[in-house]
């Protein structure tokens, strides 16, 4: 087992004997102290769910321009569609530390989110913002993102309740802070260099950064401009692949509940290869936070990390950071 990027097997955790689960357990923790990342298995997402949506996602982004503005995202907090720019691409918050000016991002996204309705107007347009699906040019992409996701909820409750298991917490510490969690599923699609031409010194297809939440699930395809990881020991690394495993990486809610026990991964998507002119990749991001009002208090000790980190209202703390200042308060537990 990778010390930086451990397998768990979801199926064979449930079935295992103690002393198989104690093991288990600790090479996750270190896993999650020196990196923040693991890879997942015996999750139970069919291969045709990935199959399907990466089939629609690619019809979506191959649409012209035209047929996706009426999709397009107008505000950090919505979902849509993610517009690349040509010869530009997007921006994203960047890692404390990295080059606040470099270039764009070269990617395009479509961001969708819960149906859940709580009836509150300022809480539904920045917590649970209304999806909007191209039915009339693709009425495939809503279905297969639907299908997608109620696998991804079911994997993500699975692994708060493992994440509480191996901290030694009482086994529903996550999810009973997470019956309205806030989440997005991104469906990226990252172009190949023929398609984009040129790219700009420093430009990536995705820049150093971390998530905002408490942990993202990723199905990612394998490339030579695909994802790196970082930790101290190896700099930056591209991680193992294997086919039938997701990706989990911990988000910044997670480093803080934990008191910096666990890392939010540090992480990036390198730019198209002339080694590679054809290559494109498409990748499903599921971010996954909590429910909108839950106080992330940080763990005490020996629990947490002792880091000493400040308390934060879950979706208060990711508006933040994209830009957007609300009172903690508009957010109810």
């Amino acid at each position: 087992m990778d010390s930086a990027v451990p397998v768990v097997d979801l199926g064979g955790w449930r079935t295992a004997s103690a002393a198989e689960r104690e093991e288990t357990a600790a090479a996750l923790d270190r896993g999650l102290r020196d990196t923040g990342m693991f890879l997942l298995t015996g999750h139970g997402v069919p291969e045709t769910a990935m199959q399907e949506l990466r089939a629609r996602g690619r019809e979506f982004f191959a649409l012209p321009s035209e047929a996706k503005r009426p999709y397009a995202i107008g505000a950090p907090y919505e979902s849509g569609w993610l517009e690349m720019h040509p010869g530009g691409g997007v921006g994203v918050p960047r890692a404390e530390g990295a080059e606040a000016a470099a270039p764009p991002d070269l990617h395009e996204s479509f961001y969708s989110g819960p149906s859940y309705r709580s009836g509150d107007e300022a809480l539904d347009r920045y917590c649970y913002p209304p999806n909007r699906w191209p039915d009339g040019e693709l009425p495939g992409l809503r279905r297969a993102v639907e299908t997608y996701t109620d696998h991804m909820r079911r994997v993500a409750q699975a692994l708060n309740e493992l994440f509480a298991q191996v901290l030694g917490l009482p086994g529903d510490f996550f999810t009973s802070r997470a019956t309205r969690a806030t989440w997005t599923q991104n469906v990226s699609w990252y172009p190949s260099l023929a398609s984009v031409g040129t790219v700009a010194s420093g430009q990536l297809r995705n820049g150093p950064h971390t998530d905002l939440g408490a942990f993202t699930i990723l199905s990612r395809q394998l490339g030579v401009g695909g994802l790196q990881a970082w930790n101290e020991t190896a700099g930056w690394f591209a991680p193992p692949h294997r086919p039938d495993a997701l990706v989990v990486n911990l988000g910044d809610l997670m480093e803080r509940w934990t008191d910096g026990r666990w890392r939010a991964l540090r992480h990036r998507v390198l730019a198209p290869s002339p080694s590679a002119p054809d290559e494109e990749l498409l990748s499903l991001v599921f971010f996954y936070e909590s429910d909108p009002g839950t106080r992330i208090d940080p763990l005490s000790p020996p629990v947490g990390g002792g880091a000493g980190l400040e308390p934060v209202v879950s979706r208060h703390s990711v508006l933040a950071k994209l830009g957007v200042h609300m009172e903690a308060t508009a957010f109810p537990a």
